[in-house]
């Protein structure tokens, strides 16, 4: 208990899968967190559970679209009012691309990367100057096992994700040139049973 006491996350597709049980371990770990989601109910849903077992004021939701720079606004906005600032972006909103090379569609590819990568550069580029403040502060970005190795069956998620680790990269470089104590790193994980599959 209490290793990332006083911390303040934002955590992104937290209604559900991963994005709830990164909410959960926060917030018992010690965390105030907001969380967001397309499904604002849901995320609602999960913030009143965890503030019934933590406390109230532990947790907050908003309805966020990932690919909108205007909700990104008001997610760092929200957190700024509700949390006091920002300390921890776990960026974790992905949705799967459909179909091999010749079966993907334009429309599935380009969903695909504004949802898996366009969202990790708003969600960064959006959240840097309150984690300045919050120094030190940390950059979570979800990525997959699917971006360190390809699959003949899912070029399009295999692209995205393998985007999500070159960008954290990116700006764990941009950061440290700066001297800020802002880590960005990406996270890959393997198949998890989640709505997502």
């Amino acid at each position: 208990m209490g290793r990332v006491q006083g911390k303040k996350a934002l955590i992104t597709g937290a209604a559900q899968g991963l994005g709830a049980a990164h909410a959960w371990m926060l917030a018992r770990e010690g965390a105030k967190v907001l969380l967001t989601d397309i499904n604002g109910d849901g995320a609602t849903a999960q913030a009143e559970a965890i503030n019934a077992e933590l406390g109230a004021g532990t947790a907050f939701a908003m309805r966020h679209d990932v690919t909108s720079a205007e909700d990104w606004d008001a997610a760092i906005a929200l957190a700024a009012e509700k949390m006091g600032g920002l300390s921890v972006l776990v960026n974790n909103a992905g949705v799967g691309v459909r179909g091999n090379i010749e079966t993907c569609t334009l429309e599935d590819w380009h969903r695909g990367f504004a949802i898996n990568v366009d969202s990790v550069f708003l969600g960064c580029q959006k959240a840097l100057p309150l984690l300045r403040d919050s120094q030190p502060a940390s950059i979570i970005n979800i990525s997959s096992i699917a971006g360190l190795i390809a699959s003949d069956t899912m070029p399009g998620y295999n692209a995205s994700k393998a985007a999500v680790w070159m960008l954290s990269k990116s700006v764990a470089l941009y950061c440290a040139k700066r001297g800020w104590d802002i880590r960005s790193n990406s996270v890959h994980p393997t198949f998890v049973d989640t709505p997502i599959l």
